[in-house]
Formats: structure tokens, sequence, C-alpha cells
């Protein structure tokens, strides 16, 4: 058991390696989300899934590789409501459901949830950037 455990911990971590690389090779700068794990595993009821995933250290790789090339790591704040606003018009929403995952807003945009704060990542990773 404990070597599958550590085969899927080398594949996540190899993983982890090229896609931060890759990254670091092609953008002068990448757009995250400061995100509180410890806080989603225990308030979103997804347990250690949350924990288990490696984006902590996925992180850390990825910010050596761009300060290494004199790229920037921009962290867009914890409690920006990317899900929740519109990529198109800026209108923020009260609630937004984790179970809804297409994101409707009244100026007529309908796109997939994650697309819509991934847009929002960037955009304001931009702003922060020119700031």
């Amino acid at each position: 058991m404990a070597r599958c455990h550590e085969k899927v911990r080398n594949q996540r971590k190899d993983y982890h390696h090229k896609l931060s690389f890759r990254l670091a090779e092609e953008y002068d700068a990448v757009a995250v989300e400061d995100l509180d794990l410890k806080a989603m595993s225990r308030g979103l009821n997804f347990g250690k899934s949350v924990m288990d995933n490696g984006y902590g250290n996925f992180l850390n790789m990825l910010s050596y590789k761009l300060e290494q090339r004199g790229k920037v790591l921009v962290k867009t704040d914890r409690f920006y409501p990317s899900s929740k606003k519109c990529s198109k018009c800026g209108k923020v929403k009260e609630t937004l459901a984790l179970s809804e995952r297409t994101y409707h807003c009244r100026c007529g945009n309908h796109m997939d949830r994650d697309v819509n704060a991934a847009i929002n990542i960037r955009e304001e990773g931009k702003r922060l950037l020119c700031a």
C-alpha cells in the first residue's frame, strides 16, 4: 500500500513540475487565486480531497520557476468574488451555490462557472500588475 501511495505522490509531483515548467516558459505573468485550503476542507465538506491535491506545492514550484526567469506570479485576494462576478458586465451575484456549474447573468452571459472565474482572475491579475 505504501508503494501505491508513493507512486501517486511521485506522479503528482512529476506532473506539477512539468506543468509549472511549461507555464513559466510560456507566460511572463501567471495569475492564481490565493485559496485557504484548510478552511475549504473544513467548511465545505470536501474533507481531505482538498488538502491532498498538492495545490500549495504546485504554487511553490510555479513561484520559484517564474522567479528564476524574471517573471511574476500574481495572487488575487482569497475574498475576490471570481466565481460570483460576471466576466462581461461586472455585476456580482449575491449568492451562487456550488451545485450551479453554469454561470447565468441578466446581461445574457451564460458560460461554465470555472471559465467565468478564470477570466475574472486573469483580469484581476492584469489590474494588480498595472497598479
